[in-house]
């Protein structure tokens, strides 16, 4: 499995990353971004395949240190959320293989973050201040409809789809 760190997040985190994996699975990439939301820290990260987006609004010193490890347990959250079975919490983590971080993608993904950020803003009002994790907003984010190229649907749809392909 695959964090691909955004430029930004790199430089808050004064990190360098290695080159993504160049033959690495789209559906266990997951694009990981910083933004600012209403005056406070907030990581982005999305689905490579399917735009499925996970947010943690607020994050502190703290929750930096343990951002991979966040991102991995919030991604085993929303699948049992999604309904899937526990069987397959752990089939997707085994087929993503081992955790890598790696650099910004490609301008694909950036207009893909691009779509997630002006969606969050149209639902920036469901943001809990009390929870680092916001399943309320990224359930709506992750229902909206995108148009694309190569596909038309939800981010939901694709998540869940890329489950029955396994």
């Amino acid at each position: 499995m695959e964090l691909s760190y955004t430029i930004p997040l790199q430089k808050h985190l004064k990190m360098e990353t290695p080159p993504p994996e160049p033959n690495a699975a789209p559906f266990f990439c997951w694009d990981v971004h910083l933004l600012t939301v209403q005056g406070r820290k907030t990581v982005l990260a999305m689905n490579r395949a399917s735009r499925y987006s996970l947010l943690f609004y607020g994050m502190n010193r703290a929750d930096w240190t343990r951002l991979p490890e966040l991102v991995r347990d919030e991604i085993r959250a929303v699948i049992l959320r999604e309904g899937l079975s526990e069987f397959e919490v752990t089939r997707y983590f085994a087929l993503g293989g081992p955790l890598n971080i790696s650099g910004a993608r490609s301008p694909k993904s950036a207009a893909a973050l691009n779509w997630a950020m002006r969606v969050l803003l149209q639902y920036s009002s469901l943001l809990d201040d009390k929870r680092l994790s916001q399943p309320q907003a990224v359930h709506m984010i992750n229902g909206e409809v995108y148009h694309t190229i190569e596909q038309c649907g939800s981010p939901r749809e694709f998540f869940l789809l890329g489950f029955r392909h396994l």
